[in-house]
């Protein structure tokens, strides 16, 4: 096999071979023997009719395409590794010359890396200069702001599991299967907005049911729950209590932040949610006046 290559206009390069006669005459007796293996004619064995009967039933038509085929595949593959050439594209093959006692011949064009000349970039990193780096009270305080809300979270988080943990109750299932659906919806969502695939599409990558995703929410909702109703009962045992105005209050802020809200919700529905957030919150700051100092 002989071939040469040819640099050609946007990182592109064409290859042209030519594989002798007698080479490519192995290729040709290879493919005769192969497409003559499941071959059924009449007189002889399966797969055992001579070479001329073969090439006669099949064709010498598409016993030299199978040919030329394996030896395009093989004769590229070496001359890319000999060249060390970093193709990025699938060779578009055109065959010149495909005749029996002929060489083959036949061209590769490839997309390949772009050759890159640098400058002295040592040079240029040299001239970069450090900026220091200021950090202003406002950010400081940003982030203390944002670290103190992280830790308020976790904190409250502890306590209600601790809590929780040492309460008995015997949860309704029917709260649970609510919760299982809650999260459900929610993961639905989240997959549609951050993701941006169907829902169907996840679980075909995950190899999950929508009823095996639900199962697998049963102890993180449980947990949901427990915590819920712990939170709900101290307010009771507490005595907190929510005043209307209080209420009325946080609506406004609420409708201020997330706009629309009084669409998605009912009136008395947005009420009974502001009521429950504010005594909800009532409660964890009574549970915090207890946090050891």
């Amino acid at each position: 096999m002989r071939f040469v290559v040819n640099k050609l206009p946007k990182s592109q390069i064409e290859l042209k071979f030519e594989v002798s006669a007698e080479e490519f005459e192995k290729f040709i007796e290879k493919a005769t023997q192969d497409l003559g293996k499941d071959l059924e004619i009449q007189g002889f064995r399966k797969g055992k009719a001579p070479k001329e009967i073969i090439e006669k039933s099949l064709g010498i038509e598409k016993i030299l395409n199978t040919a030329a085929q394996k030896a395009i595949e093989e004769n590229y593959l070496k001359a890319i590794l000999e060249k060390q050439i970093e193709s990025i594209s699938p060779p578009q093959i055109e065959i010149s010359k495909l005749a029996k006692g002929n060489p083959l011949e036949f061209k590769a064009k490839i997309q390949v890396l772009p050759e890159i000349e640098l400058p002295d970039y040592k040079e240029i990193v040299s001239k970069i200069k450090k900026r220091k780096i200021e950090v202003t009270e406002e950010e400081i305080e940003r982030l203390k702001e944002q670290k103190e809300r992280m830790e308020k979270e976790r904190q409250r988080n502890e306590i209600l599991e601790k809590i929780a943990e040492n309460s008995r109750m015997e949860i309704p299932e029917i709260l649970i299967e609510q919760e299982k659906k809650r999260m459900l919806e929610n993961l639905k969502r989240g997959v549609s907005q951050v993701l941006r695939i169907s829902f169907e599409d996840y679980l075909a990558k995950l190899n999950k049911t929508e009823k095996e995703m639900l199962d697998s929410f049963i102890q993180e909702a449980e947990k949901r729950i427990k915590t819920s109703l712990v939170l709900k009962e101290i307010g009771k045992r507490e005595k907190i209590e929510v005043s209307p105005e209080e209420i009325e209050t946080e609506i406004k802020k609420i409708s201020i932040e997330r706009p629309g809200i009084e669409n998605q919700l009912a009136k008395e529905q947005l009420k009974e949610y502001t009521k429950e957030v504010l005594r909800n919150e009532k409660s964890f700051q009574l549970l915090e006046n207890f946090l050891q100092k």
